[in-house]
């Protein structure tokens, strides 16, 4: 189905049927659908879309006009058929039209200390966004973000997935209705409903399966008592008004809009459908909302503040996101569970950037999919909460993502990270492939975790059981570890350059019944830039045996010579007893270990060339002087690049 896409678009833009027009400026729903026809007298409202809908037929399209702003919310309740899609798009000159579920917010009035209250009548039980000029605030929390430990209070104790306790609560207010945003481990933030306070303990009503873990961290946030900072919020449902803290400022000459619209565009048990060249801006929950949907293209599109996700497909086949700009999302930019998924050629943003607005569990997350025959290729993807790509499932590509700035409000992720989906099970999974990725920069999230164990954002991440997937011509950069294989088997690492990471090849067993087996580390470029970081790292909390971990060889390493850092480390538990440690150089490995038995090792000296190319077009690197590749061969004048390439080169 896939690769009839470009011809799908092709016949979408082109199918013969009717042309109904909308103009929010100079439509007029009582026109008839004949007059709609015409540019010159179109409908207005996507109230009207709505209740016509229906009588929409394949190849028919509905264009609206740009510089509009419609009201959603906009219900497809019409399929079209192959070949014959409803299109909706534009005409016309100017911006975008925008399809909305924002609401402005008029009307302020002082209630003293700083704080605004403003009516919002089109508001329903909650609003999951504000913007102010643009751009997305947060609720307000206590503590706050900049105060210590990131604005985090402790947790003493809990009881199950049930309460907490803080003896830091006990002569504070009663936050009974308010939320609790609990980091119950490194890698799950949960939104939780404060049902009942006793003292000093707070108990819940769970956002996800995860039980809090002690002395991990929490806030309090969705209560009016929390607004102290300019710009924070509080919605009460029940006076339907929204309260800002705004100083002594006026924020009447501020354009504040907030969530009036639960999902923006829901798709229901339909198919063959087109969305081009259309800005859909602000949503409560989800700004796409697709259940048992299939052929459905959203190509050139601008999606913007997003309560929840900006596309959520559950049930879905053949979903296509082309060439389409998502940002401000507050849980997960593209959230797919289906198979066939096309997702290219986007820009994703400040996605799960604000702790505690996104939502449980995997979120935070810039591309999430679930299930089979997913395309996730050319897409820059930058400033994630938590991983920009998750993936699960069989038959998956992940091909020449351009990735940046991840894990600053989550960790123990990566900048593409899988697993198998059971834990501690020996179940294998069909092939997929990594190929072509630049990913850099894993910040980490320490705050509100006891800091026992390192934060760790990793480059490429293969968890619990990732079987049979192809990792190569990538490129990682300054992240905690460069690719890391935790009980994952018969896996390919080929051909990817690692540089300037805590570590640069890692393999762990962690896991009783999984394990660490017949993997390949084959032809990559890894480089320890700084006095601090390893090549390669090996582990097992189970066992002392790493010889069936992985055969290395034809592998090009370079490391300072500086004596402090080891090019390798093993620790192992031989027979399940105390932990051993074996560290040295590259000679030791290969001849304790028989590996890399190819592979060399060179100096990095002072000056390391590290040049990449994240676009689609050719690059040329002026080079300063006489450069040498890790293999030897020398480079001067210039060195090019092919598009989603590196190079490492150290100055002769």
């Amino acid at each position: 189905m896939r690769s009839l896409y470009i011809l799908f678009l092709f016949t979408a833009l082109s199918a013969s049927g009717n042309t109904y027009y909308f103009s929010s400026s100079t439509g007029d729903d009582s026109r008839t659908a004949a007059q709609a026809q015409h540019a010159a007298t179109p409908w207005k409202t996507l109230y009207k879309l709505n209740a016509y809908f229906s009588n929409l037929r394949p190849g028919d399209s509905v264009l609206l006009q740009r510089g509009s702003v419609f009201i959603g919310p906009l219900k497809i309740i019409q399929s079209g058929a192959a070949g014959q899609p409803i299109v909706l798009s534009t005409y016309g000159a100017g911006d975008m039209p925008v399809v909305s579920g924002l609401s402005k917010l008029t009307g302020w009035t002082s209630q003293g200390k700083g704080i605004w209250t403003a009516p919002c009548p089109d508001c329903g039980v909650a609003v999951n966004v504000l913007t102010i000029a643009g751009k997305t605030m947060p609720m307000g929390r206590t503590p706050n973000a900049d105060e210590p430990n990131g604005g985090y209070l402790t947790i003493q104790s809990h009881v199950k997935n049930q309460s907490i306790t803080d003896n830091s609560l006990a002569n504070g207010p009663d936050w009974t209705g308010a939320e609790a945003v609990i980091r119950k481990n490194h890698y799950i933030l949960d939104r939780n409903r404060i049902i009942s306070q006793s003292g000093n303990t707070l108990n819940y009503r769970s956002g996800s399966y995860a039980e809090p873990t002690d002395q991990f961290g929490y806030f309090i946030q969705n209560d009016i008592r929390t607004l102290d900072k300019k710009g924070e919020w509080y919605y009460d449902p029940k006076t339907r008004t929204m309260n800002l803290y705004f100083e002594g400022d006026d924020p009447s000459g501020t354009t504040i809009m907030a969530g009036s619209v639960d999902n923006l565009v829901v798709i229901k048990d339909q198919s063959h459908l087109v969305f081009k060249g259309i800005a859909f801006g602000g949503s409560n929950f989800d700004i796409f909302d697709l259940t048992n949907a299939s052929d459905i293209h959203i190509t050139d599109c601008n999606i913007s503040f997003a309560g929840r996700n900006a596309i959520k497909a559950v049930k879905a086949a053949d979903i296509a996101v082309e060439r389409s700009e998502i940002r401000s999302t507050n849980s997960d930019a593209i959230k797919m569970e289906g198979t066939g998924s096309l997702i290219q050629d986007n820009k994703i943003s400040l996605t799960g950037a604000i702790p505690g607005l996104g939502s449980s569990d995997t979120s935070y997350t810039g591309i999430y999919v679930a299930g089979s025959n997913h395309i996730i290729r050319y897409n820059q993807i930058d400033s994630t909460g938590y991983s920009p790509i998750f993936f699960n499932g069989d038959g998956n590509t992940i091909q020449n993502n351009a990735i940046r700035s991840f894990a600053f409000v989550k960790d123990d992720g990566g900048g593409i990270y899988t697993w198998s989906g059971n834990a501690d099970t020996l179940a294998q999974r069909d092939t997929s492939s990594i190929i072509g990725n630049i990913v850099l920069d894993g910040i980490t999230a320490p705050d509100g975790t006891d800091r026992k164990h390192a934060s760790i954002a990793y480059g490429i991440y293969l968890d619990h059981n990732s079987a049979r997937i192809n990792v190569s011509g990538n490129t990682v950069s300054r992240c905690t570890g460069g690719i890391f294989l935790q009980d994952a088997h018969e896996v390919t690492v080929r051909g990817n350059t690692l540089y300037d990471n805590g570590f640069q090849l890692s393999l762990r067993r962690v896991l009783v019944k999984g394990t660490v087996r017949n993997n390949r580390i084959m032809d990559n470029t890894a480089v320890a830039r700084s006095d601090n970081e390893t090549v390669l790292e090996l582990s097992s909390a189970i066992t002392g045996d790493i010889s069936s971990y992985a055969d290395f060889d034809d592998n090009k390493y370079a490391q300072r010579a500086n004596g402090k850092t080891p090019f390798f480390r093993v620790t192992t538990r031989p027979g399940g007893g105390n932990q051993v440690q074996v560290k040295g150089d590259l000679g030791q490995w290969k001849t304790g270990f028989g590996k890399d038995k190819s592979s060399v090792v060179a100096l990095p000296g002072d000056q390391v060339l590290f040049e990449y190319n994240s676009t689609k077009a050719n690059r040329s690197v002026t080079l300063n002087g006489t450069y040498a590749d890790l293999s030897g061969r020398t480079y001067q004048g210039k060195v090019d690049l092919p598009p989603f390439t590196s190079v490492l080169l150290l100055k002769k």
